[in-house]
């Protein structure tokens, strides 16, 4: 059977700091997605510190470090997880590559902007925080999912991520999901006071993509290396992120040639090589 090409959507699902669950998240939404019939990728853009890998139960033979090194392509490096998502690895334990020079960095997204046509959807596991690291996928991405808990730090964070991916991209989607909500008051609380702050001191209110609830069983699959997804699918967690993938929205239609998103990638790619203010060599 002869391969489509598909029209992906980038979801860049990034928090203002660690712990809030971001991973188990993006993992357990690319199991979701892959159960409503889409073909998904996920890339751990964690260059230094990778852990996708780790969460889902995976021992790549290649990463992108080998990629770097010119010694395999990114397709070689794709790995198949659960439910059928496929991953693309990162290397940890090499915190260089956090910051990549020109060549690499350019020779990376060129060919992610080539592989990502074979796919529906493409989430990106970015880096905690607002760093380098961070901002320049900011500039791939379709739309920003920002994860944030009910604890005052991560609500502060969370904003400092809105401000700074407003500032990078302003006409960029950006959505806010809750995740280790008690219940959906606290989540919806959460969700309305990140939006307040949005709006007083940006301009907009971000919206809310709803809550992921506290569940014990959570931290129970991420210690077996599992997807609470697949290893508890009727649990409350499990519930809520299938209501998540289907809020996301179905697969696009097909399409005969893709000359516009092939245009959209080398113009981002410019702009995140200019992130520092160098201007990019022709």
């Amino acid at each position: 059977m002869e391969s489509r090409e598909r029209n992906p959507r980038i979801y860049l699902v990034a928090s203002g700091k660690g712990g809030v669950g971001k991973t188990v998240v993006c993992a357990n939404l690319a199991v979701a997605l892959a159960s409503e019939g889409q073909r998904v990728l996920v890339l751990d853009a964690d260059l230094g510190l990778a852990n996708l890998d780790i969460l889902l139960g995976l021992t790549p033979q290649w990463n992108l470090r080998h990629v770097l090194e010119r010694s395999h392509t990114l397709k070689d490096i794709v790995l198949t997880g659960p439910a059928g998502i496929e991953v693309l690895p990162a290397s940890s334990g090499l915190p260089h590559l956090a910051d990549l020079p020109r060549e690499h960095s350019l020779a990376i997204l060129q060919a992610l902007g080539a592989l990502a046509h074979e796919y529906d959807t493409v989430l990106i596991d970015a880096p905690s925080g607002v760093g380098v690291g961070a901002r320049r996928f900011i500039e791939l991405a379709d739309e920003l999912v920002v994860i944030t808990t009910p604890e005052p730090t991560s609500v502060t964070d969370a904003y400092a991520l809105v401000k700074v991916a407003s500032m990078e991209r302003p006409e960029l989607k950006q959505a806010l999901l809750v995740n280790m909500a008690q219940d959906a008051e606290e989540g919806r609380r959460t969700a309305e006071a990140v939006s307040a702050i949005t709006q007083r001191f940006l301009g907009f209110p971000i919206p809310s993509l709803g809550f992921l609830p506290w569940d014990e069983r959570v931290p129970l699959a991420v210690r077996r290396q599992k997807t609470f997804m697949l290893s508890d699918p009727l649990s409350a967690a499990s519930r809520h992120i299938r209501l998540l993938a289907r809020q996301i929205g179905a697969p696009r239609e097909a399409v005969a040639a893709p000359p516009a998103v092939e245009f959209q990638w080398p113009n981002r790619i410019k702009k995140w090589l200019n992130i520092n203010g160098e201007e990019p060599r022709s």
